[in-house]
């Protein structure tokens, strides 16, 4: 009875977070300057992985999957200037997130952030 018993509760622990991550996550929304057009993506990253985004006026927009070093517990998206400094940074702490969506709008220099990403950005004047 013991052994039924001790089974039973460990089959009600919960699984370590690694195992709840997703095999990829998608990306999905946009980057918008002042009131240029709006550079729109979709991309799907493997779990544990992370890539840069190369955007036209040589800002990046850096993306990281969940159980990668740098965002061991959840995803992270960080947009980063042409000449490297750190313009915004968002992380999810849900390691079984499968998609995540966002929009980044520089106006004038500031940023805002917008989660999950409108259908249609903003422009700077609203």
């Amino acid at each position: 009875m013991k052994t039924i018993a001790i089974a039973l509760l460990v089959c009600g622990l919960p699984l370590p977070a690694f195992a709840l991550a997703p095999e990829q996550v998608q990306f999905t929304g946009s980057v918008q300057y002042d009131d240029g057009v709006p550079v729109d993506f979709d991309l799907r990253l493997p779990a544990r992985q992370a890539m840069t985004l190369q955007l036209a006026d040589g800002a990046a927009l850096e993306l990281v999957t969940p159980g990668n070093a740098a965002s061991p517990h959840g995803t992270l998206v960080r947009l980063v200037s042409r000449d490297g400094r750190v313009l915004h940074t968002a992380t999810v702490p849900a390691p079984g997130l499968a998609s995540q969506s966002f929009a980044y709008r520089i106006c004038n220099g500031q940023v805002t952030y917008v989660s999950p990403a409108p259908a249609s950005p903003a422009g700077c004047g609203t």
